[in-house]
Formats: C-alpha cells, sequence, structure tokens
C-alpha cells in the first residue's frame, strides 16, 4: 500500500468529491425514494468503468476486481459502503455561522445527516481505487451504496441479492460523519457504535364525551398519562445499571376542543440501546404497560408499528484495529481522536452481524465555516476539506485489509436475511422500484 500516494491522490480528488457532494446536497431523496440519486451514481461509475448491479429497492453495488479474479476462493473481497437518503425535513438556508455554500432544491427533503459526503467520498474513493490499482490489489472491493438507511431497512434487500447468489465478503467498512469532532479527526472504537431500538406507534381509543361530564367517558389521555408514567420506572426497576437504554416520547396526537373527551389518542416513540437484551425486557414491558392500562381506563390499544429490538452496532476489534493503524499510517496518530457516545441507530449493524465490520467516526466539525451544529439539526453542515481524509481512507482500509488477509475470529449470524428481519420483528420493506 503506497501511503503517499493515496494521500496526494486524495487531496487531488477533493474538488470532485465536493462537486459531488454539492450535487447530492442540492436534490436529495427520501428514503427508498432515490431514484435519480441511484441513476446519478451509476452515471459516475460508468465513467469511470466499474462494474454494477442495481439491486432492486436496496441500492447499487459496484466490484473493483483484483489480479486474482479468478482465485475467487482464497483471495479475500472486502465491502466498503455508503448511505444515499436523505431526511424529511427542511434545512435552515444558514449554518451555524452564515448562508451555506448550498441548499436543497427538494421542499421538505434534506441531508442533514452527512448522507451527501457518504457518497461523495466512496464515489471518491471509487475514483482512486480505479485509477490507482486496477489489477493490483491482492483481492476484491465491493462498493456499495445502500438506501434507505433511514429507517426504510433497504439493507434487507441487498443482503438477500448478496446471499442469493453466495457473494463472499470478508470485511466491511464505512465512515459516518461527526459534528463533534474536529475536521479531519477520526474515532475508530472497538466494541458499541450506533444503538438498536425498538419503535412503536401505538393508538388508544376510549370513548368520548361532553367535557362537563367526564363521568361518562373513557379519556384515553388519562391512559396515557398513566401509561407515561410507568415507562419512567422501567429504566430504573427491569434494566441493568450497566445498560445504556434512552426512551422517547417523539409524537402525541389526540383532541381539537377544550369542552370535548376525544375518542382517540396516538403517541409514537423509540427506545435506544447497545444490548440487544435490554431492548426486548422494554419492549417486554411496554406491551404490558400498555395493555394494563387500557383495561383500568377502558380504552383499546392498536399497535401500528411494534418492531424491534434491533440490532446495535458493534465494531469488530480486530476491523476497528486495521482501520485505525491505516488512518494513522495516512496522517499520523494524531488524527485519532476520542468521541462522545451516542444512541443514534444505523443500518450498517446488519452488515456487521454477517461480517467482521468497522464504522470509523469522520471530524467535519469547523467553527469557522458554520459546520457546529448535531446531526438531523435544519443548521447541520459539514466542512467539505473533510472529505478527502474519508477518501483516503476508505482506500486504506480496502487495501491494508487486502495486503494483510488476515483470519478474523468471528461469529456471523447463521440465519437468512428473512431469519434476521423475523429476529428484530420488523416487516417486509415496502417496495417502490416495482410499483
Amino acid at each position: 500500500m503506497n501511503i503517499e500516494e493515496i494521500v496526494r491522490r486524495s487531496g487531488e480528488i477533493l474538488d470532485y468529491a465536493v462537486e459531488m457532494r454539492r450535487h447530492f446536497h442540492r436534490h436529495p431523496e427520501p428514503t427508498s425514494r432515490e431514484f435519480e440519486t441511484v441513476r446519478f451514481l451509476c452515471g459516475q461509475l460508468d465513467r469511470m468503468g466499474i462494474s454494477y448491479v442495481n439491486i432492486p429497492d436496496g441500492g447499487i453495488l459496484a466490484e473493483i476486481p483484483g489480479k486474482r479474479p479468478e482465485d475467487s476462493e482464497t483471495a479475500p473481497h472486502v465491502l466498503l459502503r455508503a448511505d444515499c437518503d436523505a431526511l424529511t425535513m427542511e434545512e435552515s438556508p444558514e449554518n451555524g455561522r452564515g448562508p451555506r455554500c448550498c441548499l436543497s432544491a427538494n421542499s421538505g427533503v434534506a441531508h442533514m445527516c452527512g448522507h451527501d459526503g457518504h457518497m461523495a467520498m466512496l464515489l471518491g474513493a471509487a475514483k482512486l481505487l480505479a485509477e490507482m490499482v486496477p489489477g493490483n490489489m491482492n483481492g476484491t472491493v465491493y462498493l456499495l451504496f445502500e438506501r434507505g438507511e433511514e429507517g426504510g431497512n433497504c439493507i434487507y434487500y441487498v443482503m438477500k441479492y448478496i446471499q442469493a447468489r453466495k457473494i463472499r465478503i470478508d470485511s466491511c467498512y464505512a465512515i459516518h460523519v461527526d459534528p463533534d469532532l474536529p475536521s479531519g479527526t477520526f474515532w475508530i472504537r472497538e466494541g458499541a457504535s450506533h444503538a438498536g431500538n425498538v419503535n412503536f406507534e401505538i393508538g388508544l381509543t376510549g370513548k368520548g364525551g361532553h367535557g362537563s361530564r367526564p363521568d361518562l367517558s373513557n379519556s384515553p389521555i388519562d391512559c396515557f398519562v398513566s401509561i407515561m408514567n410507568q415507562l419512567k420506572d422501567v429504566r430504573m426497576k427491569y434494566i441493568s445499571p450497566a445498560d445504556l437504554l434512552t426512551v422517547n416520547i417523539g409524537s402525541v396526537q389526540c383532541g381539537q376542543k377544550r369542552n370535548i373527551v376525544p375518542e382517540y389518542l396516538e403517541f409514537k416513540g423509540t427506545a435506544r440501546f447497545y444490548s440487544q437484551e435490554a431492548g426486548g425486557i422494554f419492549k417486554e414491558k411496554l406491551d404490558a404497560i400498555v395493555k394494563s392500562n387500557a383495561v383500568l381506563y377502558g380504552c383499546q390499544p392498536e399497535y401500528k408499528v411494534f418492531s424491534g429490538p434491533s440490532l446495535p452496532l458493534i465494531n469488530n476489534g480486530e476491523a476497528a484495529a486495521i482501520a485505525a493503524e491505516a488512518v494513522a499510517e495516512l496522517f499520523g496518530p494524531e488524527c485519532l481522536t476520542e468521541g462522545k457516545l451516542g444512541l443514534g441507530s444505523e443500518s450498517f449493524s446488519t452488515l456487521a452481524a454477517y461480517y467482521p465490520s468497522v464504522m470509523a467516526r469522520l471530524g467535519v466539525r469547523n467553527e469557522a465555516l458554520g459546520a457546529v451544529a448535531d446531526l438531523h439539526n435544519p443548521h447541520f453542515d459539514l466542512d467539505e476539506e473533510a472529505l478527502k481524509y474519508g477518501i483516503a481512507s476508505h482506500a486504506a482500509y480496502a487495501l491494508s485489509y487486502l495486503e494483510r488477509c488476515p483470519c478474523i475470529p468471528f461469529e456471523p449470524f447463521e440465519g437468512t436475511a428473512d431469519d434476521l428481519l423475523k429476529l428484530m420483528n420488523r416487516p417486509v420493506p415496502k417496495r417502490y422500484d416495482e410499483s
């Protein structure tokens, strides 16, 4: 692996990556409906001469073969991944300092989680690898541009494709931008990286009436308040103090008039955790609390969404070590830093369940440029200079892994993509490409 050449070429590709990032930022598309984004990505791969398949409702799986494609049984295979979808929210025309360099042209949709940067970095790495080392790598590099990361679970269709064709993958690498870390620094840790979740949307139907005679009604508000009060005790009474778990109610819809007892209430929320066991306990207790209070307050519960516990993302120790060493070789050990554990969720956890994987966090914070706001915040922005670090680290991880060809002790999930879906109690994702 030629360290100097990777660093130099990543810097030269930066302008291309910035152009790509701004294109994606101006043209965001929501989860599972990234139709024009996929067409644009395919066009870029065509220009690079990289072969790929567009997996319906899943994303793009591209391949850069190494010098021994005929020896696929023994040559290692590594996968680099980026996500494609944007959030259904309005971005602010200003970041933390002033006007942005570019704005979303699609009202109500915006790249406020950095996926525009993720795609740009992976395209840059594809360009670097395709130009520098075609035919000289000791194995194969796959590039995955994944659709529907923000709750669409499109990775299901990717895994179905991979498993049906028995595609070999030995390790996976991904980057998530982090606005808490200084631009160009990396946080690469072994173990828990992103949380699993339980998602719920629950309706309560009571008996409506006039506000002057609440005794003749069954208000779902009373039922919900009792549910909320009991939920606060679950973390303390049933979850080990060694396990992190957070609960949030993000939406409550009920009633319109001050003098009418409403008939219906709907609440929506999520729990996050690093222990799937803790997530299972929370879900079991939530179910019991809802049902017991529904009986007590004379309401009928309806579970519109009740999924999980999904898998937390656990970075493999040896994969994390390879990534950290590769990054330190590129930019020096001072580029490695420590960050704060968060409880956001990541569909990359599915790949990590099947293959030794690591997700690095790349700092994009630059106060002088106004890149200071958190992810999923309307003021979120990133320092585009950081993209060159991401390009280089993608390439360096792939080349380092292929050169070492390590035998990493790992116990993968033994079942199919459908078995994993059943384990996480999630429905088969909605299809859009065939509609």
